[in-house]
């Protein structure tokens, strides 16, 4: 189901703090924006003829076609905040006229194939029909080469199933989370993508990364051993600047650590004030002593996981505490972060989220100008004057070269022009955040390349 509506009367146990967040925006209150009550939705019917349904059919049986209402909406594309925006006001331009579910990149390939033939989009398109494919019956684990440390994985798997089937054979990926793999690596770059299996109607190409025009279907990872024990540990640095820092040091020392989460002090105070319904009464207390030490206004919270060992964990940990204590961070309980998105979306807070790799020297840089880009323009597209969004920075993936950040932008929707208001910010994070734009050659390469690999236009 669409993880970005609540099309049920549950509300969450710990609902966050409105009238903080409302302050913090400089708005006068998060008025209730609830979505459009699916049974309202007029959905049109299917644009598939017979024909390129009686192919479906035939390659993919009854299961495997889907034109129901409820399977649409669900796989209606939501890839950022305006699209959501979209299907919450029961807008359906976005859905698909059937949703495919094959079992294999054969059968993604024939999909592929009957879609050229047909005129069929394998994307949002408004003039033609388009099919959504569900890779969820892609879920396994391929081929294991224990000596180089490989796994060959279909798309569809989950996060959660990859590390059942890893942890099986002794082996684990790491801390990132995703519904889809093959979703996950064509929105990131990972340090831990060998290469990419990606279909296009005129066959599979194997890829270092993943290509601008296809659907993945499989992806080799770097994969390890499973540890026989992990500690995590959370700190607070006097500010993020700090944290990056320490994060930096520890790899180029070999400090080991399993994955690290850093939140910039926008972050770090948006997460305590939507988890303070949550809070322990040693977490209350340690929040007083963070208010007298005066380390709320730029502090921020890096968490990190220690693998290996009851040695080898003890000896990193004292080798980072000791980093961290000369960086002037602090030990902290905290509680885990959630997922707020769905409530803020129903009190009239739009929420997008944008990621990129940056190199060590490049990071607090991108970090800046991007920030400076989408606070300005979040102001310049506010409901009322003098409100503005928060921007909320984290850092993950740490590798030695450098590590993925990622800007969470959230502001007061214009209630009746939000998708305009969600695009234009939108891109405005885009430009901040894409490298160096490529030069004509470079376009010019592109171009030809999807030419060959998609002659019809049917793929995004």
């Amino acid at each position: 189901m669409n993880q970005w509506i609540r099309w049920d009367a549950n509300v969450s146990a710990a609902e966050p703090s409105w009238r903080w967040l409302a302050d913090a925006m400089h708005m006068p209150a998060l008025l209730l924006t609830p979505a459009r009550d699916r049974d309202d939705i007029l959905l049109a019917a299917s644009r598939l003829n017979e024909t390129s349904r009686e192919k479906f059919l035939a390659l993919l049986g009854e299961q495997g076609v889907r034109e129901d209402k409820d399977t649409r909406l669900a796989h209606a594309a939501r890839v950022t905040a305006a699209d959501c925006l979209r299907l919450r006001a029961g807008q359906t331009s976005l859905v698909p006229d059937a949703v495919l579910v094959p079992r294999n990149r054969d059968d993604v390939l024939s999909i592929l194939r009957i879609c050229a033939e047909d005129g069929i989009a394998v994307a949002v398109s408004s003039d033609k029909p388009h099919v959504a494919l569900n890779l969820s019956r892609m879920d396994r684990l391929l081929s294991v080469d224990f000596m180089s440390e490989l796994a060959e994985v279909e798309a569809g798997i989950s996060s959660s199933e990859l590390a059942r089937q890893l942890a099986a054979r002794g082996l684990r990926l790491g801390p990132d989370s995703f519904a889809t793999l093959g979703g996950h690596v064509a929105q990131s770059n990972r340090g831990w993508l060998q290469n990419v299996t990606v279909a296009t109607p005129q066959g599979l190409i194997q890829s270092e990364r993943h290509l601008s025009c296809g659907i993945v279907t499989a992806a080799t990872l770097r994969v390890r051993g499973l540890p026989k024990y992990t500690e995590q540990r959370h700190y607070l640095f006097p500010d993020f600047a700090g944290g990056i820092a320490a994060l930096h040091e520890a790899e180029r020392l070999g400090i080991g650590l399993e994955n690290a989460r850093l939140s910039d002090a926008a972050e770090t105070r948006f997460l305590a004030q939507m988890a303070r319904q949550r809070q322990t009464i040693w977490q209350r207390l340690e929040e007083i002593y963070r208010q007298v030490r005066r380390l709320d206004d730029h502090a921020a919270a890096l968490a990190v996981t220690f693998a290996g060992s009851e040695t080898d964990i003890a000896a990193a940990r004292k080798r980072f505490d000791a980093l961290a204590a000369r960086l002037g961070a602090l030990m902290r309980n905290v509680a885990e972060p959630g997922d707020h998105n769905e409530a803020l979306l129903e009190r009239g807070v739009t929420v997008d989220s944008i990621q990129a790799f940056a190199i060590w020297s490049q990071l607090p840089v991108l970090y800046s100008t991007a920030r400076a880009a989408l606070d300005q323009v979040m102001r310049e597209h506010c409901p009322r004057a003098g409100a503005h969004g928060l921007v909320l920075g984290r850092v993950t993936g740490v590798r030695g070269d450098g590590a993925q950040l990622r800007l969470s932008f959230i502001f007061p929707r214009v209630l009746g022009d939000g998708v305009a208001q969600a695009q234009i910010i939108r891109e405005t994070a885009e430009k901040a955040m894409a490298g160096p734009a490529p030069s004509v050659l470079q376009t010019k390469l592109q171009a030809a390349i999807r030419l060959v690999l998609d002659p019809k236009g049917i793929l995004p």
